[in-house]
């Protein structure tokens, strides 16, 4: 009786053993799932991870996965969740660029001024050039806030432009900053050049963009040059005057 006992009582454990190891094994990081991105390819976020499949998910802190995310500079915020039993989903809100500022190496801005560095996707993008602003690395490190003055106030007027005139951000070739300060902008068609000065600039896009109104069915890329610096008026000079 006792031997049939013991045997019983080892034959339980061994059951229990087994159960417990495939409980464990079921609580193991199975997959990681990453929601649609637009900015880079889901695998670029993925190796920042590492190889986390198969590590016990209470092995695993999801602030910690989290942070690892963030700390792309392609990425403004992340929210990771854990789905029963195996299943780590991640989802990402990129930044998206909105400028190429020509430095060396050149660089994208987005709509904030964040430095995104070159991933090999230059090529992707057909965006505003910024030049002849200043050069220097140190100004423009990846993943913060870039710490030239003049590049944060052209990257804020660029952005009011983009949300506000869209016609004309598509259109842009070049936000150039001239020896004197003065922001110039450069149309990809023909070109044409628009002059907006130092001060008042959102008062002279909106001028700007009035006056094209008017033009209709011309086209404000129909002159060589518009000169936006004098108060409430354009001189603008036909391309064959």
């Amino acid at each position: 009786m006792i031997s049939i006992l013991s045997v019983s009582a080892v034959l339980s454990l061994i059951w229990a053993s087994f159960c417990w190891s495939r409980f464990k094994g079921s609580l193991s990081i199975t997959d990681v799932k990453f929601t649609e991105t637009d900015v880079l390819d889901t695998h670029i976020y993925r190796a920042v991870l590492g190889e986390i499949i198969g590590t016990s998910s209470d092995q695993v802190s999801l602030r910690e996965i989290g942070d690892l995310i963030e700390s792309h500079p392609y990425v403004k915020a992340a929210r990771i969740s854990h789905h029963y039993p195996g299943i780590i989903k991640v989802e990402i809100k990129e930044r998206k660029p909105i400028a190429l500022l020509k430095t060396d190496p050149m660089v994208l801005l987005d709509r904030e001024g964040f430095v995104l560095p070159d991933v090999g996707n230059l090529d992707n993008y057909n965006l505003p050039i910024m030049t002849n602003f200043n050069p220097e690395p140190e100004l423009y490190p990846a993943g913060e806030m870039a710490l030239s003055v003049k590049v944060k106030d052209c990257i804020s007027w660029l952005s009011r432009i983009h949300n506000n005139y869209t016609s004309l951000y598509n259109n842009l070739s070049e936000l150039k900053m001239t020896s004197t300060n003065e922001m110039e902008l450069i149309l990809s068609d023909h070109p044409t050049h628009i002059y907006l000065g130092q001060d008042k600039v959102w008062s002279r896009i909106n001028t700007l963009k009035q006056f094209e109104k008017k033009l209709q069915p011309k086209k404000i890329s129909d002159f060589s040059y518009l000169d936006m610096r004098y108060e409430n008026q354009v001189i603008a000079k036909g391309r064959h005057s």
